[in-house]
């Protein structure tokens, strides 16, 4: 799995080019890649990778993707500030997640981190100021205990 997480950073900053940000907006891109599914337009508890999110301080947090951004970081691969590739590498993905995670990237791509943690709060049916109440919850309880999340950001701007 700690492969695959990593592999998956790589693709996600390869794919964003100068577009990355902040660790914030990769960590939240992670969650929407681990249990969001673009073509139902909803979260789901299945999980594409492995990774366990909990809600922290900023929304929605993996220890694990973290361990491994910062082991990338270590290795000299991805460069902290400001995020990018510092080498050349080739990700090894399955076709079928690097379908998934370029429409991920085609719907929140041009997304803040910002407005990630927010978007992602609200698909978990979380306002941001509640997500104290939340500190510490695996996202799969809390998906769980949703009936099911249907999730259109075109009728949420109108």
């Amino acid at each position: 799995m700690r492969k695959l997480t990593e592999n998956t950073i790589i693709y996600l900053i390869k794919k964003l080019k100068d577009k990355v940000e902040s660790k914030k907006k990769i960590m939240k891109l992670m969650f929407l890649i681990e249990h969001y599914d673009p073509e139902e337009g909803k979260l789901t508890k299945t999980k594409s990778i492995g990774n366990t999110f909990e809600i922290y301080y900023y929304g929605v947090f993996s220890k694990e993707v973290m361990e491994c951004f910062d082991k990338l970081v270590k290795e000299n691969v991805v460069e902290e500030f400001p995020i990018k590739l510092k080498k050349e590498v080739e990700p090894k993905l399955e076709d079928a997640l690097k379908r998934k995670i370029d429409k991920i990237i085609e719907e929140f791509g041009n997304k803040s981190g910002i407005e990630l943690e927010i978007e992602t709060l609200n698909m978990l049916g979380i306002k941001p100021y509640e997500k104290e109440k939340y500190f510490g919850l695996k996202v799969e309880e809390i998906i769980s205990k949703m009936a099911y999340v249907n999730y259109h950001p075109s009728k949420m701007n109108g």
